[in-house]
């Protein structure tokens, strides 16, 4: 079996699963207990936040264990934008977002907020021009991500951070999922990001919601006050303990591993380009671990189970929207056209993979592409 969907999840680190199994068997102990174990379980737990804290290099920020980045946006987002509705009422975000921010933005506009989406220019980058048309003394609000999960975009944090230095009341959130592990964050005039540890070799249900204000969002979990009272409920000490651990074996070697990627990205890139009736929509200068590249004028499930039939795990656009019955918001705001949408395809690596990986992929290209070749609209 050949993995090639790891922005949908990554295979857990072995040392990842024996400290999570470690830490069950000998501190299993509710971390908000008075008692002596108790209180061991609590110092584990404060422990790998200190870590966190070092290894993101943060200074007075807040770290939120949450269940993970979904969680993570849904807090900072409603949090923030309650907090701050009687200075305002918008919001900005673009079409690329996961959905777990776009539809949390779809419930605020039901509350009265307004959503607005910054466009993208032709050639894949965001128009900075038209996001400075949006800012206004309304905006309260503003959500983008560092890497897109669909098609590897990497969107311009610094130069919306410098841009907003006029506007200090507009909070900066950054979804930075699928950054973390690749490539450096870009957290410098970020008010808070989230981050998802099984997108780089963690366990499933493990975040963190990083936050410089958190006494200024208004708390949406509500009970026994476990994380600063934001996020209420018997702490998962095991799980959150080996965020940190996951978080350190990521960061390690991080350029070697980016250097790595990037070849098998441009590897893939420079071979699918090849065949007439295959378009390429990742973008060159994108993130080292995703190609999307479309077949066109066939729908994207069924090259992805050609190639699941082979042994060979590939994906069609967002492992969680890609049900949907609706094209891709990435894929539309990025200006690809309707045909090329439907056959979309992502392949995306991790550390786990090889070279021989990349020729057994190409291997198994050969084979679907002759067999759908005379379909295909070139």
């Amino acid at each position: 079996m050949i993995y090639f969907d790891n922005c949908a999840t990554t295979k857990p680190d072995p040392a990842v699963l024996s400290t999570y199994t470690k830490i069950n068997e000998e501190f299993y102990f509710n971390a908000a207990s008075p008692h002596k174990m108790g209180l061991e379980t609590n110092q584990l737990q404060e422990e790998a936040r200190s870590q966190i804290r070092t290894i993101l290099k943060l200074d007075h920020q807040s770290i939120i264990f949450t269940s993970g980045a979904t969680e993570s946006n849904n807090m900072a987002l409603t949090g923030m934008a309650r907090a701050k509705k009687a200075f305002g009422s918008t919001i900005i975000t673009t079409k690329l977002e996961h959905p777990s921010v776009l539809e949390t933005l779809r419930t605020l506009e039901q509350e009265g907020f307004v959503v607005k989406y910054v466009k993208f220019k032709e050639d894949g980058t965001m128009d900075m021009d038209h996001f400075a048309e949006l800012l206004s003394n309304d905006v309260i609000l503003v959500s983008v991500m560092h890497v897109n999960n669909v098609m590897g975009a990497i969107l311009p944090i610094s130069e919306i951070a410098e841009r907003l230095k006029d506007y200090p009341k507009i909070h900066f959130h950054v979804d930075c999922v699928q950054s973390f592990g690749k490539m450096p964050l870009v957290i410098e005039g970020v008010d808070s990001f989230s981050l998802s540890g099984h997108k780089f070799g963690g366990l499933k249900g493990q975040g963190i919601l990083v936050i410089s204000q958190l006494r200024n969002i208004t708390q949406t979990i509500f009970g026994g006050g476990q994380e600063y009272g934001y996020r209420s409920g018997t702490s998962n000490v095991a799980v959150n303990v080996t965020m940190s651990k996951a978080m350190r074996l990521a960061s390690e070697n991080m350029d070697m591993q980016r250097a790595r990627l990037y070849q098998f990205k441009q590897d893939i890139e420079n071979f699918v380009k090849q065949f007439p009736g295959i378009r390429l929509n990742s973008h060159p200068n994108g993130a080292p671990h995703i190609v999307n590249f479309s077949f066109v004028g066939i729908k994207g499930e069924v090259i992805v189970n050609a190639f699941s039939e082979r042994g060979i795990m590939i994906s069609t656009t967002s492992a969680c929207s890609s049900k949907r019955a609706k094209l891709n918001e990435t894929l539309t705001a990025l200006h690809v056209p309707e045909d090329a949408i439907t056959g979309s395809v992502r392949v995306s690596f991790s550390k786990d993979n090889t070279v021989e990986e990349i020729a057994g992929f190409k291997a198994a290209f050969k084979e679907i592409y002759s067999q759908v070749e005379e379909l295909l609209k070139k």
